[in-house]
């Protein structure tokens, strides 16, 4: 039974991943509250969007932090948004993370260990986004989780915003990371394969996961990918 549930949820995902260069797929999975409130619309003033298990909730806690009445287009992970971002002159973030890393933390949310369902995935993400790079902010795995005030500064260089940076970033983590486990807690409840934030119980988990990745003839190009993106990220 086990293996019929992950192949439903793997063949789900993918249907959901291909549709993510459209504006179909606001239709068909972003209707309804909360996703609705993540798509971008004519109200969104920002975009931060990336490949899951990339620093996108902590990136879009961090941002909120300071800029709490600023409407984000977020947490949908499709290309779409940020293609939608360039198109409509939104300021746009991706939040970019080496393969290895954020497909093997996904396929442990996802309680999956079909490592090419979510290589091919990743690699469609980043292939979509490739054209765009030089219109949007890149912003390493690294750089989000180490120093998110240098993304908010690249933001407001490139598009001649204003947006706040967070007083005291340091000092500030054990509220970002409060915030993290809060929204973990009202979504996931406490399933630790979906954490947002690090946990040493998925640990064992993800590195079944990564040999897995290791081993999958689509990591490759992934890693071209990645690396091709990276050229331009802080």
């Amino acid at each position: 039974m086990h293996g019929i549930l992950e192949f439903i949820k793997d063949q789900h995902y993918n249907f959901q991943s291909m549709l993510g260069k459209s504006t179909l797929y606001y239709h068909l999975f972003a209707r309804k509250f909360p996703f609705s409130q993540m798509a971008v619309t004519g109200d969104t003033e920002i975009v931060i969007e990336g490949f899951p298990r990339s620093a996108n909730s902590y990136a879009v806690v961090a941002f909120k932090l300071v800029n709490p009445r600023v409407p984000i287009g977020h947490h949908l992970h499709v290309p779409v948004q940020l293609i939608q971002a360039c198109r409509y002159n939104i300021p746009a973030v991706l939040v970019l993370r080496a393969p290895e890393e954020a497909v093997a933390s996904f396929m442990v949310f996802q309680g999956s260990l079909n490592a090419d369902i979510y290589l091919k995935a990743y690699i469609r993400f980043h292939r979509l986004l490739l054209p765009y790079r030089e219109k949007i902010v890149v912003a390493s795995f690294e750089m989000v989780t180490s120093d998110m005030n240098r993304v908010i500064e690249a933001i407001n260089s490139r598009y001649g915003k204003e947006f706040s940076l967070i007083d005291s970033l340091p000092e500030r983590e054990t509220e970002i990371f409060a915030k993290l486990k809060d929204v973990n807690a009202r979504f996931f409840g406490s399933e630790s394969n979906k954490s947002m934030y690090p946990d040493r119980g998925r640990e064992k988990m993800k590195q079944l996961a990564q040999k897995k990745v290791l081993q999958s003839s689509w990591l490759v190009e992934a890693r071209n990918l990645y690396s091709q993106l990276n050229r331009n990220a802080l």
